[in-house]
């Protein structure tokens, strides 16, 4: 292996990159269990529908969660005035996923395969924009003005994929 590539691999593979890692999977398996718990526990109740209302209570918990494990475990920061970052890259990230399992599949791809091959290169930007943007208390006001506009034109290219049925 080349000095160079080594020299890069060591950069990126820093102590807090693999923190990010291990948490990472501790809040997808968290995650998972609140859904199941709340889809089994929403089952007996007479709603039409208890998989949405535990996917979205289960998100809100996961998200809730997430915070509070990467900043602490990941980042070292235990800041709560961080969570609407923290939600914006959140929001960043699932548009980001949603448009590559979108393309992926238009190629062929089914988007079970999709969503495995889109969560290498979403948690990378998930780690990335949490350290640049999220946990970072000097973070300028260019920065918050370009997630806002970022997430806005994924927004609206959403509702415009959406409302003709791409």
């Amino acid at each position: 292996m080349s000095y160079n590539l080594k020299n890069l691999i060591g950069k990126f593979l820093t102590p807090q990159f693999i923190r990010f890692v291990l948490v990472a999977m501790l809040n997808t398996a968290f995650g998972w269990i609140v859904f199941v718990l709340l889809r089994f526990l929403l089952g007996f109740t007479p709603l039409k529908e208890p998989f949405v209302l535990a996917a979205f209570l289960g998100t809100i918990i996961s998200v809730l969660f997430n915070f509070k494990t990467y900043g602490k475990l990941v980042f070292k920061v235990g800041d709560n005035r961080l969570i609407f970052k923290f939600i914006m890259v959140c929001t960043l990230t699932y548009f980001v996923n949603i448009f590559g399992i979108g393309l992926l599949e238009q190629v062929g791809v089914n988007n079970y395969w999709a969503s495995a091959l889109m969560a290498l290169p979403v948690g990378l930007l998930n780690y990335f924009c949490n350290k640049i943007f999220t946990f970072r208390h000097d973070t300028k006001p260019a920065h918050w003005w370009v997630m806002c506009s970022i997430i806005a034109i994924e927004f609206i290219i959403f509702l415009i994929i959406r409302l003709h049925g791409a």
